[in-house]
């Protein structure tokens, strides 16, 4: 019994997937980070280990990053974005970042995703401005 106890403390946390996907313009956005392309390369590799974190720390216990079927995440460029935000629009979840400049680092994902399902205390945010996106 305690065994069993001790193999379900240990095993991974199962979060449903998630694809990151290209929406809006310009093209120049699209064919950076197309099917394929080094920039979606980049970013989902570092999203994936974003997200491997934030599900082992548990932060999708009370909300799922994507409430949608599917669990795709549609990229939009963000030029004036001081930070990598990840929220919900009319039909789907966005992660917008100033994708001119590159991939976001796993970090900086870690924490889109922590904002988007956890988000900061008021305190923090007053303090930090953490969570707060100009």
């Amino acid at each position: 019994m305690i065994a069993a106890l001790l193999m379900l403390a240990a095993a991974p946390a199962q979060c449903a997937p998630v694809e990151l996907s290209v929406a809006g313009n310009p093209k120049t956005f699209i064919s950076k980070f197309a099917r394929n392309s080094g920039g979606l390369a980049k970013t989902t590799a570092n999203f994936d280990k974003a997200y491997a974190k934030a599900c082992k720390e548990g932060l999708f216990k009370a909300k799922p990053l994507i409430a949608a079927k599917g669990g795709k995440l549609f990229l939009v460029n963000a030029p004036d974005a001081n930070v990598a935000s990840i929220y919900g629009s009319d039909k789907h979840t966005v992660l917008e970042y100033h994708f001119d400049t590159g991939a976001p680092s796993a970090d900086d994902l870690h924490e889109a995703i922590y904002c988007a399902v956890h988000g900061a205390s008021a305190k923090e945010q007053e303090e930090s401005g953490r969570c707060l996106p100009d």
